[in-house]
Protein backbone atom coordinates (compact mmCIF):
# COMPACT_ATOMS: atom_id res chain seq x y z
CA UNK A 1 0.00 0.00 0.00
CA UNK A 2 1.45 2.99 -0.96
CA UNK A 3 -0.16 5.98 0.55
CA UNK A 4 -3.03 6.30 3.34
CA UNK A 5 -5.96 6.29 1.27
CA UNK A 6 -5.00 2.59 0.51
CA UNK A 7 -4.53 1.79 3.86
CA UNK A 8 -7.86 3.30 5.00
CA UNK A 9 -9.54 2.28 2.18
CA UNK A 10 -8.66 -1.21 2.70
CA UNK A 11 -9.19 -1.09 6.36
CA UNK A 12 -12.82 -0.52 5.90
CA UNK A 13 -14.03 -2.28 2.60
CA UNK A 14 -12.59 -5.74 3.45
CA UNK A 15 -15.00 -5.51 5.89
CA UNK A 16 -17.65 -7.41 4.06
CA UNK A 17 -20.48 -5.92 6.13
CA UNK A 18 -19.39 -2.41 4.91
CA UNK A 19 -19.39 -3.74 1.62
CA UNK A 20 -22.45 -5.01 1.66
CA UNK A 21 -23.69 -1.75 2.53
CA UNK A 22 -21.49 -0.17 -0.37
CA UNK A 23 -23.63 -2.44 -3.14
CA UNK A 24 -26.54 -1.81 -1.88
CA UNK A 25 -26.06 1.99 -2.68
CA UNK A 26 -24.12 1.21 -6.35
CA UNK A 27 -25.74 -2.04 -7.86
CA UNK A 28 -29.30 -2.07 -9.41
CA UNK A 29 -32.07 -3.39 -7.06
CA UNK A 30 -32.92 -6.10 -9.41
CA UNK A 31 -29.11 -7.26 -9.37
CA UNK A 32 -28.71 -7.23 -5.54
CA UNK A 33 -31.64 -9.43 -5.96
CA UNK A 34 -30.25 -12.25 -7.37
CA UNK A 35 -26.70 -11.92 -5.71
CA UNK A 36 -26.34 -13.45 -2.45
CA UNK A 37 -24.61 -11.48 -0.24
CA UNK A 38 -24.44 -13.71 2.42
CA UNK A 39 -21.93 -15.77 0.25
CA UNK A 40 -19.33 -12.69 -0.29
CA UNK A 41 -15.52 -14.42 -0.64
CA UNK A 42 -12.71 -11.94 -0.51
CA UNK A 43 -10.06 -12.77 -2.84
CA UNK A 44 -6.42 -12.51 -2.75
CA UNK A 45 -5.24 -8.76 -3.43
CA UNK A 46 -2.24 -8.94 -5.01
CA UNK A 47 -1.92 -7.51 -8.67
CA UNK A 48 -4.27 -9.46 -10.71
CA UNK A 49 -1.54 -10.68 -13.35
CA UNK A 50 2.14 -9.12 -13.26
CA UNK A 51 2.27 -9.41 -17.36
CA UNK A 52 -0.66 -7.23 -17.65
CA UNK A 53 1.56 -4.44 -15.62
CA UNK A 54 -1.86 -3.07 -14.43
CA UNK A 55 -2.50 -2.00 -10.42
CA UNK A 56 -5.58 -3.24 -10.14
CA UNK A 57 -5.00 -4.51 -6.56
CA UNK A 58 -7.15 -2.61 -3.85
CA UNK A 59 -10.09 -5.53 -3.28
CA UNK A 60 -11.18 -8.26 -5.31
CA UNK A 61 -14.57 -10.37 -4.29
CA UNK A 62 -16.01 -13.31 -5.42
CA UNK A 63 -20.27 -13.22 -4.72
CA UNK A 64 -22.44 -16.06 -6.04
CA UNK A 65 -26.01 -15.51 -7.94
CA UNK A 66 -29.04 -17.04 -6.01
CA UNK A 67 -29.49 -19.45 -8.70
CA UNK A 68 -26.60 -21.43 -7.63
CA UNK A 69 -23.77 -23.01 -9.66
CA UNK A 70 -20.27 -21.74 -10.10
CA UNK A 71 -21.32 -18.43 -11.95
CA UNK A 72 -19.86 -15.41 -9.58
CA UNK A 73 -19.70 -11.66 -9.40
CA UNK A 74 -16.23 -10.34 -9.44
CA UNK A 75 -15.94 -6.65 -8.06
CA UNK A 76 -13.16 -5.05 -7.45
CA UNK A 77 -13.00 -1.94 -5.90
CA UNK A 78 -10.29 1.01 -6.48
CA UNK A 79 -9.86 4.33 -5.16
CA UNK A 80 -8.19 7.12 -7.54
CA UNK A 81 -6.40 10.17 -6.33
CA UNK A 82 -5.41 11.06 -9.85
CA UNK A 83 -6.98 10.68 -13.28
CA UNK A 84 -6.02 7.73 -15.45
CA UNK A 85 -6.82 7.95 -19.05
CA UNK A 86 -6.23 3.91 -19.43
CA UNK A 87 -8.97 3.22 -17.21
CA UNK A 88 -11.40 1.60 -19.25
CA UNK A 89 -8.52 -0.30 -20.72
CA UNK A 90 -7.58 -1.11 -17.14
CA UNK A 91 -11.01 -2.78 -16.28
CA UNK A 92 -11.15 -4.64 -19.63
CA UNK A 93 -8.08 -6.45 -18.85
CA UNK A 94 -8.92 -6.62 -15.42
CA UNK A 95 -12.29 -8.58 -16.85
CA UNK A 96 -10.24 -9.92 -19.29
CA UNK A 97 -7.87 -11.95 -17.22
CA UNK A 98 -11.08 -13.24 -15.08
CA UNK A 99 -12.49 -14.83 -17.66
CA UNK A 100 -9.23 -16.61 -18.71
CA UNK A 101 -8.67 -17.75 -15.45
CA UNK A 102 -12.07 -18.88 -14.33
CA UNK A 103 -13.10 -22.50 -15.05
CA UNK A 104 -16.27 -22.04 -17.24
CA UNK A 105 -19.65 -23.58 -17.02
CA UNK A 106 -21.57 -24.50 -20.49
CA UNK A 107 -19.24 -21.89 -21.92
CA UNK A 108 -20.63 -19.11 -20.23
CA UNK A 109 -18.42 -16.26 -18.75
CA UNK A 110 -18.38 -15.10 -15.11
CA UNK A 111 -19.77 -11.12 -14.60
CA UNK A 112 -16.44 -9.48 -14.00
CA UNK A 113 -17.65 -5.98 -12.49
CA UNK A 114 -14.68 -2.94 -11.66
CA UNK A 115 -16.33 -0.35 -9.40
CA UNK A 116 -13.69 2.82 -9.03
CA UNK A 117 -14.08 4.95 -6.32
CA UNK A 118 -12.59 8.47 -7.68
CA UNK A 119 -11.34 10.73 -4.95
CA UNK A 120 -9.42 13.32 -6.86
CA UNK A 121 -9.86 17.04 -6.21
CA UNK A 122 -11.68 17.54 -9.42
CA UNK A 123 -14.41 15.56 -10.90
CA UNK A 124 -13.06 12.81 -13.48
CA UNK A 125 -12.10 14.42 -16.74
CA UNK A 126 -10.79 11.09 -18.67
CA UNK A 127 -12.23 8.45 -20.68
CA UNK A 128 -15.43 7.04 -19.00
CA UNK A 129 -15.85 4.26 -21.79
CA UNK A 130 -13.82 2.03 -23.97
CA UNK A 131 -15.04 3.56 -27.42
CA UNK A 132 -13.85 7.14 -26.12
CA UNK A 133 -10.31 5.26 -26.89
CA UNK A 134 -10.63 3.57 -30.24
CA UNK A 135 -8.50 5.81 -32.98
CA UNK A 136 -11.08 5.60 -35.43
CA UNK A 137 -12.76 9.06 -37.56
CA UNK A 138 -16.21 10.02 -35.18
CA UNK A 139 -18.35 9.38 -38.17
CA UNK A 140 -17.11 5.80 -38.64
CA UNK A 141 -17.50 4.79 -34.99
CA UNK A 142 -21.37 3.44 -35.08
CA UNK A 143 -20.84 1.45 -38.24
CA UNK A 144 -17.49 -0.46 -36.08
CA UNK A 145 -19.55 -0.33 -32.63
CA UNK A 146 -21.25 -3.46 -32.90
CA UNK A 147 -18.55 -5.17 -33.63
CA UNK A 148 -15.93 -4.12 -30.92
CA UNK A 149 -16.03 -4.76 -27.23
CA UNK A 150 -17.69 -2.24 -25.09
CA UNK A 151 -17.66 -0.87 -21.84
CA UNK A 152 -19.02 1.63 -19.89
CA UNK A 153 -17.16 2.04 -16.08
CA UNK A 154 -19.13 1.93 -12.86
CA UNK A 155 -17.30 5.06 -11.87
CA UNK A 156 -18.45 6.64 -8.11
CA UNK A 157 -16.77 10.31 -8.73
CA UNK A 158 -17.22 11.77 -5.16
CA UNK A 159 -16.13 15.04 -6.08
CA UNK A 160 -19.34 15.15 -8.32
CA UNK A 161 -21.61 14.05 -4.79
CA UNK A 162 -22.86 16.28 -2.53
CA UNK A 163 -22.20 14.64 1.36
CA UNK A 164 -25.21 13.35 1.55
CA UNK A 165 -24.96 11.67 -1.57
CA UNK A 166 -21.63 9.30 -0.87
CA UNK A 167 -22.84 5.74 -0.71
CA UNK A 168 -22.64 3.20 1.99
CA UNK A 169 -23.19 3.96 5.85
CA UNK A 170 -22.10 4.21 9.11
CA UNK A 171 -17.79 3.71 9.28
CA UNK A 172 -17.99 3.46 5.52
CA UNK A 173 -19.98 6.05 4.45
CA UNK A 174 -17.64 8.51 6.90
CA UNK A 175 -14.76 6.98 5.40
CA UNK A 176 -15.41 7.79 1.55
CA UNK A 177 -16.55 11.10 2.97
CA UNK A 178 -13.33 11.95 4.58
CA UNK A 179 -11.48 10.99 1.37
CA UNK A 180 -13.81 13.18 -0.68
CA UNK A 181 -12.72 15.84 1.05
CA UNK A 182 -8.85 15.12 1.74
CA UNK A 183 -8.00 18.34 0.05
CA UNK A 184 -9.54 20.09 2.69
CA UNK A 185 -7.24 22.22 5.38
CA UNK A 186 -8.46 20.16 8.09
CA UNK A 187 -10.67 17.10 8.12
CA UNK A 188 -12.13 17.09 11.79
CA UNK A 189 -14.55 19.63 10.20
CA UNK A 190 -15.87 16.84 8.42
CA UNK A 191 -15.75 14.17 11.42
CA UNK A 192 -17.42 17.04 13.54
CA UNK A 193 -20.48 17.58 11.35
CA UNK A 194 -20.87 13.84 10.25
CA UNK A 195 -20.03 12.62 14.18
CA UNK A 196 -23.57 10.76 14.02
CA UNK A 197 -22.05 8.13 11.28
CA UNK A 198 -18.77 8.17 13.49
CA UNK A 199 -21.33 6.75 16.19
CA UNK A 200 -22.75 4.20 14.31
CA UNK A 201 -19.49 2.93 13.33
CA UNK A 202 -18.60 2.58 16.87
CA UNK A 203 -21.74 0.81 17.61
CA UNK A 204 -21.63 -1.73 14.71
CA UNK A 205 -18.07 -2.30 14.11
CA UNK A 206 -16.58 -1.18 17.72
CA UNK A 207 -13.67 1.24 18.52
CA UNK A 208 -11.03 -0.62 15.98
CA UNK A 209 -12.48 0.89 13.11
CA UNK A 210 -13.10 3.89 14.99
CA UNK A 211 -9.67 4.22 15.72
CA UNK A 212 -8.59 3.19 12.03
CA UNK A 213 -10.57 6.26 10.55
CA UNK A 214 -8.71 8.96 14.00
CA UNK A 215 -5.56 7.49 12.66
CA UNK A 216 -6.31 8.45 8.89
CA UNK A 217 -7.44 12.22 9.37
CA UNK A 218 -4.16 12.12 11.53
CA UNK A 219 -2.59 11.32 8.73
CA UNK A 220 -3.87 13.55 6.19
CA UNK A 221 -4.78 17.20 8.32
CA UNK A 222 -3.97 18.37 11.03
CA UNK A 223 -2.66 16.71 14.06
CA UNK A 224 -4.87 18.20 17.09
CA UNK A 225 -7.74 16.97 17.52
CA UNK A 226 -10.41 19.61 18.58
CA UNK A 227 -11.11 19.31 22.56
CA UNK A 228 -14.86 20.13 21.69
CA UNK A 229 -14.71 17.08 19.30
CA UNK A 230 -12.60 14.78 21.48
CA UNK A 231 -15.89 15.23 24.08
CA UNK A 232 -17.83 14.45 22.20
CA UNK A 233 -16.57 11.52 21.04
CA UNK A 234 -15.77 10.86 24.77
CA UNK A 235 -19.23 10.67 25.52
CA UNK A 236 -20.35 8.49 22.33
CA UNK A 237 -18.28 5.43 23.45
CA UNK A 238 -19.01 2.99 25.92
CA UNK A 239 -16.92 3.65 29.53
CA UNK A 240 -14.35 -0.03 28.27
CA UNK A 241 -13.82 1.41 25.52
CA UNK A 242 -13.13 5.32 26.58
CA UNK A 243 -9.83 5.00 27.81
CA UNK A 244 -8.01 2.88 25.15
CA UNK A 245 -9.60 5.18 22.06
CA UNK A 246 -8.79 8.25 23.51
CA UNK A 247 -5.22 7.12 24.39
CA UNK A 248 -4.89 5.56 21.02
CA UNK A 249 -5.12 9.27 19.36
CA UNK A 250 -3.67 10.87 21.83
CA UNK A 251 -0.59 8.58 21.14
CA UNK A 252 -0.89 9.07 17.48
CA UNK A 253 -0.27 12.95 18.18
CA UNK A 254 1.99 12.54 20.40
CA UNK A 255 4.59 10.48 18.27
CA UNK A 256 4.08 13.17 15.81
CA UNK A 257 3.45 9.46 13.63
CA UNK A 258 1.63 11.21 10.76
CA UNK A 259 2.22 14.41 11.25
CA UNK A 260 2.34 17.52 8.60
CA UNK A 261 1.42 17.86 5.00
CA UNK A 262 2.76 15.57 2.22
CA UNK A 263 4.54 18.56 1.11
CA UNK A 264 6.94 18.26 4.25
CA UNK A 265 9.36 16.22 6.32
CA UNK A 266 8.98 13.61 3.35
CA UNK A 267 11.45 11.10 5.20
CA UNK A 268 10.09 10.82 8.55
CA UNK A 269 6.18 10.73 6.58
CA UNK A 270 7.14 7.54 4.47
CA UNK A 271 8.23 5.67 7.63
CA UNK A 272 5.13 6.92 9.23
CA UNK A 273 2.68 5.73 5.84
CA UNK A 274 5.32 2.52 6.13
CA UNK A 275 3.93 2.03 9.92
CA UNK A 276 0.63 2.60 9.54
CA UNK A 277 0.26 0.55 6.54
CA UNK A 278 1.97 -2.17 8.62
CA UNK A 279 -1.31 -1.72 10.84
CA UNK A 280 -3.45 -1.48 8.49
CA UNK A 281 -2.28 -5.02 6.93
CA UNK A 282 -2.46 -6.59 10.07
CA UNK A 283 -5.87 -5.74 11.10
CA UNK A 284 -7.00 -6.87 7.49
CA UNK A 285 -5.20 -10.29 8.27
CA UNK A 286 -6.96 -10.40 11.54
CA UNK A 287 -10.24 -9.97 10.01
CA UNK A 288 -10.10 -12.30 7.24
CA UNK A 289 -8.46 -15.20 9.62
CA UNK A 290 -11.57 -14.66 11.74
CA UNK A 291 -14.61 -15.01 9.21
CA UNK A 292 -12.60 -18.40 8.10
CA UNK A 293 -11.91 -19.92 11.18
CA UNK A 294 -14.28 -17.95 13.65
CA UNK A 295 -12.85 -16.47 16.64
CA UNK A 296 -8.64 -16.54 17.14
CA UNK A 297 -6.94 -17.30 20.02
CA UNK A 298 -5.45 -15.11 21.80
CA UNK A 299 -1.97 -16.42 20.63
CA UNK A 300 -2.94 -16.60 17.32
CA UNK A 301 -3.74 -12.69 17.29
CA UNK A 302 -0.50 -11.89 19.28
CA UNK A 303 1.07 -13.36 16.56
CA UNK A 304 -0.49 -11.97 13.89
CA UNK A 305 -0.21 -8.47 15.39
CA UNK A 306 3.44 -8.71 15.88
CA UNK A 307 4.32 -10.52 12.20
CA UNK A 308 5.92 -8.80 9.62
CA UNK A 309 4.84 -8.57 5.93
CA UNK A 310 6.06 -11.44 4.62
CA UNK A 311 4.52 -13.53 7.24
CA UNK A 312 1.01 -11.59 6.27
CA UNK A 313 1.58 -11.97 2.98
CA UNK A 314 1.93 -15.89 3.75
CA UNK A 315 -1.16 -16.31 5.83
CA UNK A 316 -3.61 -14.66 3.02
CA UNK A 317 -2.28 -16.33 0.11
CA UNK A 318 -2.61 -19.77 1.95
CA UNK A 319 -6.35 -18.64 3.28
CA UNK A 320 -8.04 -20.39 1.60
CA UNK A 321 -6.35 -23.79 0.84
CA UNK A 322 -4.94 -24.36 4.25
CA UNK A 323 -7.19 -27.23 6.12
CA UNK A 324 -6.95 -25.44 9.19
CA UNK A 325 -5.78 -22.66 11.39
CA UNK A 326 -3.01 -25.20 13.01
CA UNK A 327 -1.91 -25.55 9.49
CA UNK A 328 -1.82 -22.08 8.29
CA UNK A 329 -0.25 -20.38 11.40
CA UNK A 330 2.78 -23.38 11.08
CA UNK A 331 2.99 -23.44 7.41
CA UNK A 332 2.63 -26.98 7.17
CA UNK A 333 -0.83 -27.02 5.27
Amino acid sequence: MSNPHDAFFKSLFSDTAELINLLRDLLHPEVLRQLDLSGIQPLPTEVVRESLNVGLSDLRFRVPWRAGGHLALRLLLEHQSTVDPTMPLRALRYIMDVWSTTPRQDHKLPVALTVIIFHGPRPWSAARALSELYDAPPEALPYLTPHLPQLQLHLIDLAERDEDAVPGQGAGKLGLMLMRNAHDDNLWHTLERRVNLWSEGYIERGPSTMTTTLRYIYEVTDPELPPALKTKLTTIVNPRDKEALMTAADRLRQEGRLEGRLEGRLEGRAEALQEGALLAKREFTLKVLSRRFGPLPDDVAQQVLSADVATLDRLTDDLFTAPSLHALMTGEG
